[in-house]
């Protein structure tokens, strides 16, 4: 290339991704079926050897390639006859990411004036082959660590990082759930922390006393998230029922009878599945499953593989389509491909805890937030009416959530204010936990900080909800909401580690409380286990 800089190309390829990618091409036909050339197609002209190629499929960017080659005449490689047979083919050498990049990365702002392989809308072209400018490109490389590894020699334009505006996101949440008429109370934190703690990870746990607001919370949530282009709900509440013994009945299975009949793979799709596969068509905004009554089936049976998947961000789910909404659900590469969960999709599940119900397990609770709903005897409103379905956000606000949800180091960026005592405080729990086998690792540090600063940015702490100072009350909800969940066992065990931990939360006996939450928790553990020898934090 002559010391010449190469360039850099955005390919969507949807179906064909899985076989370009076995054979090392991308090819796009000389003519359509009417005999026309079409742009999209003749970029392929353009492409010279060493050029960077971003390869697009089902919603993000899987791998990074580089073409080894110009465009040469070549037949149809892929076996679909929806083309002319004749066709230019490039090689190209992939390179597969180790966590795909989501199109929510990449701001709507960005997208929708960009042009290229993006409509005005922020939407993706429905193209093949597209030049990649500078707005896209400054985007990919400050928030993509692989992307900026392939193009070393790119340095993004120096520009602010658009504006994530968490203080009108919670207070637009927070009236939405005010006007459906559910409330919890004035100097509740509940609805902000639920709020960070969703966004900090996308999993949450709601337990406590059945009828009181877990499932509405949820449901209010979904609600504000929108409906897609087709007038459908972003959300889905799926009832768990007590034979769900393994993980069919989230991520579907391949129906072998009607995969005999149709003498192709075909796959039972249940609904949760195909809120996902909804999830993964549109990227750009938040989804949301709730599982209500999530412990009448033994979670770890049925929820590991999704588990697993969140973590570790690898591929786990069928790649699926079907023609239309009468067909049956088929793979879109006869190889089986699999796609990782998207990353718009927020999970909450609900819990009530008697002796029709199962424990989590503390693999279960660490990879969640949890919030507890308790009901005073002063906050039952005999004039309250059944909660209404709350209003829905624009498109463009519930789009900054993806933003914020697929930015890994957002958190590192907009730092808490406080962090170093807050780091201070969380190592001292962590030496008290680790006295009796109850420590934390280093998810839960990560996932904390990335609270505090969510949570944080959302407004000014102490001001309205409470007096504390602001490391003492987002301490308070870490340990509530991410450490004592964790805790279960017999009284030998937790009776000291919880008077300990309550005579921290009291502070000493001349000033106020430090962590009020944490004490009335610890207080009541503390009550059960002297009473029955036992306690877990659902009571």
């Amino acid at each position: 290339m002559d010391g010449e800089q190469p360039n850099v190309w955005w390919v969507n390829q949807g179906t064909t991704y899985g076989k370009a990618r076995r054979q090392g091409v991308i090819w796009a036909p000389l003519l359509n079926k009417a005999g026309h050339t079409v742009p999209h197609w003749e970029t392929m002209n353009k492409v010279r050897p060493g050029d960077i190629i971003l390869h697009y499929s089902q919603g993000s960017l899987r791998a990074v390639g580089t073409a080894q080659d110009s465009a040469s005449a070549a037949k149809n490689p892929f076996g679909k006859d929806d083309w002319n047979e004749d066709g230019r083919l490039i090689h190209v050498r992939y390179e597969d990411l180790r966590e795909a990049v989501p199109l929510g990365l990449i701001p709507a702002t960005v997208r929708s004036t960009a042009g290229g392989p993006f409509t005005s809308k922020g939407t993706v072209q429905q193209g093949y082959l597209y030049a990649v400018n500078d707005a896209i490109l400054d985007a990919l490389v400050r928030d993509s660590p692989e992307i900026r590894a392939a193009v070393p020699w790119y340095a993004p334009t120096p520009e602010a990082e658009p504006v994530v505006d968490l203080v009108a996101i919670h207070q637009q949440f927070a009236e939405a759930v005010k006007k459906s008429g559910l409330a919890f109370g004035q100097s509740s934190t509940l609805v902000r922390a639920f709020l960070s703690g969703i966004l900090a990870k996308p999993f949450a746990i709601l337990a406590g006393l059945s009828g009181s607001g877990k499932t509405q919370l949820a449901m209010r949530l979904g609600d504000w998230l929108g409906r897609d282009a087709n007038g459908r709900p972003r959300y889905l509440v799926l009832p768990v029922r007590p034979d769900w013994t393994g993980p069919e009945a989230l991520l579907g299975y391949e129906d072998a009878l009607r995969s005999a009949e149709e003498k192709t793979p075909v796959w039972f799709v249940p609904e949760a599945l195909q809120l996902i596969l909804r999830a993964i068509d549109d990227p750009t905004v938040p989804y949301l499953l709730i599982l209500d009554e999530m412990n009448l089936a033994h979670v770890e049976r049925y929820f590991a593989d999704f588990l697993s998947g969140t973590e570790s961000r690898q591929s786990i789910l069928p790649d699926l389509k079907r023609r239309d909404d009468d067909s049956a659900w088929e793979l879109r590469n006869p190889s089986g491909e699999r796609v990782p969960l998207p990353r718009n999709l927020f999970v909450v599940g609900t819990v009530n805890v008697d002796e029709t119900t199962y424990m989590f397990s503390p693999k279960v609770l660490d990879r969640a937030w949890t919030y507890e709903f308790r009901v005073d005897a002063d906050s039952l409103d005999p004039d309250r009416g059944r909660p209404r379905a709350a209003t829905s956000a624009e498109d463009a606000v519930v789009q900054q959530l993806c933003r914020l949800v697929e930015n890994d180091d957002w958190h590192l960026r907009h730092p808490f204010a406080q962090k170093d005592e807050l780091v201070a405080e969380l190592r001292a729990i962590h030496r008290i936990l680790a006295r009796v086998g109850f420590e934390f690792g280093h998810r839960t540090m990560l996932e904390s900080m990335r609270f505090a600063a969510i949570y944080a940015a959302m407004g000014s702490i102490g001001a309205s909800a409470s007096t504390l100072p602001p490391v003492d009350e987002v301490f308070d909800l870490i340990l509530v909401q991410k450490i004592l969940p964790r805790l279960h066992g017999s009284r030998r065990r937790l009776e000291q580690l919880l008077v300990d931990i309550g005579n921290q939360a009291a502070g000493d006996s001349r000033g106020s409380v430090r962590w009020p939450l944490t004490l009335a928790k610890a207080t009541r553990m503390l009550e059960i286990v002297r009473a029955n020898q036992f306690v877990s934090f659902a009571e």
